[in-house]
Parts: C-alpha cells; sequence; structure tokens
C-alpha cells in the first residue's frame, strides 16, 4: 500500500463539485476513474477541500491510497494522458501512509477575483464590478476577519454539530488593474464562506454601510452581504 500526494489544477466550470455524487461529473469522481485502472486494488481519493460546484482550483491537494508497482513520474504522466482536459495534475509525490490531505494541512488560501471594467471576454471567469470601489473601506472590513472567530454569520447553513470557528491569517485585497484579488488564508473554511466573505465586503467598497465586526459578533447570516457566484473563487494553494 502507498499514499501519494497529488497536486491538482482544474477549472470547475463543468463539475457539481469536487466530492463524488451520484449522477453527477465531480472532480473526486474523475480522477477515482482514471487513476483505479493504475492500482492492484481498491482507490482512496481524500481531498484538501471540498470545493462546491463552478468553483476552481489552481492548488488542491489530495492524498491517494493505492497498491501499485508505478513510480511517480509514470503514473503522473498516465494520469494527465487520460484525464479530461479541464482536470490537470501538476505533481505527484511520495507520502507517508499517515499523511491526510484535509486534516494535515495547516491552512488554505481562497483567492475571489473581481474585474473592474467591462468585459465579455473574461466574464465567466471573474466577477464584473464598478471601477470606482473604496478599496480602503473594504480593506477596513477585511481587517476584522483576522484572528480567531466564529463565522457563523459569514457562512451557509451548517450540519449541525460541526465548528463555526476559523482562524484566519491573513485577509486583503490584491491589486493588479483590472483585476482586484479578495485573498484569505486560513485554517478552515465554512460553507460559502469565501462568496458571502466577497459578497458582504464589496457592499462596502459600494459605499453601504457594512460592519464586519459587528456581523462576527451577531451569529446572524440575515444581515451579511450576499452569496456571489461561484466562477470567481479559486483554491490557490494548501499549506503543510
Amino acid at each position: 500500500m502507498r499514499n501519494l500526494k497529488l497536486t491538482i489544477e482544474y477549472d470547475g466550470a463543468g463539475f457539481s463539485g469536487w466530492q463524488v455524487q451520484p449522477d453527477r461529473r465531480t472532480v473526486q469522481g474523475e480522477l477515482l476513474s482514471v487513476i483505479e485502472p493504475l492500482a492492484a486494488g481498491g482507490v482512496k481519493i481524500i481531498g484538501a477541500g471540498r470545493t462546491d460546484a463552478g468553483v476552481h482550483a489552481v492548488g488542491q491537494v489530495a492524498s491517494v491510497l493505492l497498491e501499485t508497482n508505478h513510480d511517480v513520474d509514470t503514473i503522473g504522466r498516465a494520469l494527465n494522458a487520460t484525464l479530461p482536459d479541464d482536470i490537470y495534475i501538476r505533481a505527484v509525490a511520495e507520502a507517508p501512509l499517515s499523511f491526510h490531505a484535509r486534516y494535515d494541512a495547516r491552512s488554505r488560501r481562497y483567492d475571489y477575483i473581481f474585474i473592474r471594467k467591462s468585459t465579455a471576454l473574461w466574464r465567466n471567469r471573474f466577477y464584473q464590478v464598478p471601477e470606482d470601489l473604496d478599496i480602503d473601506a473594504m480593506r477596513g472590513e477585511l481587517a476584522a476577519l483576522r484572528g480567531r472567530h466564529d463565522f457563523t454569520a459569514l457562512s451557509a447553513a451548517m450540519d449541525e454539530g460541526r465548528s463555526t470557528v476559523c482562524t484566519v491569517i491573513m485577509a486583503d485585497l490584491l491589486e493588479a488593474p483590472p483585476l482586484l484579488t479578495l485573498s484569505v488564508v486560513a485554517d478552515r473554511f465554512l460553507t460559502s464562506m469565501m462568496r458571502i466573505v466577497a459578497g458582504t465586503v464589496l457592499r462596502a467598497g459600494q459605499g453601504e454601510p457594512v460592519s464586519v465586526a459587528s456581523l462576527i459578533a451577531s451569529q446572524d447570516r440575515s444581515t451579511a452581504g450576499p452569496t456571489l457566484p461561484p466562477h470567481a473563487l479559486y483554491l490557490m494553494e494548501v499549506l503543510y
């Protein structure tokens, strides 16, 4: 038995998210279909983050438990030769049998990318916003995310019993006109958390009265901003 660490890039537009679902096209499902022929028995794939439908990844990480005699270079070439064009394996490495892509991760970085101009070409990759946003106001509200908080107010409905506490290590806006990237690093992310944060902070940039600190304290989702579409959200990297 071996444990492989895969670093994966994918275009999420054609997937119903990461996790295998009956009668749905998913990233995990596509990976299973091409890895199983290389294995002597069953295959177990665990992703570092369960990206939602339409969300992209630049650096998703998965641990893959399997039995195979192929070396990692051969496995990488075989996977990229047979995977569909919207998934690419950036790296394959040996990992200890104890390695768990999800539970061993120290942090994850997600970027939500705005574009500050009218566009036909990039409308399905970035979220179009006005050019005259108040960037200082947006940065000011992002600062309130940093630290360890209960993010109930900035997440979708949660499974009962699951913790809503996360530690945000970094939250900032990165300017590369016409792109404006909302970048957040945290130990974990709740369901739709990044898309709700993006919608809330965007309100501040548009001059609406917003207090992220008050939202967090209230634990009231109904007072946060809208959940922005998934097409502008990217899982950038997972750190161990």
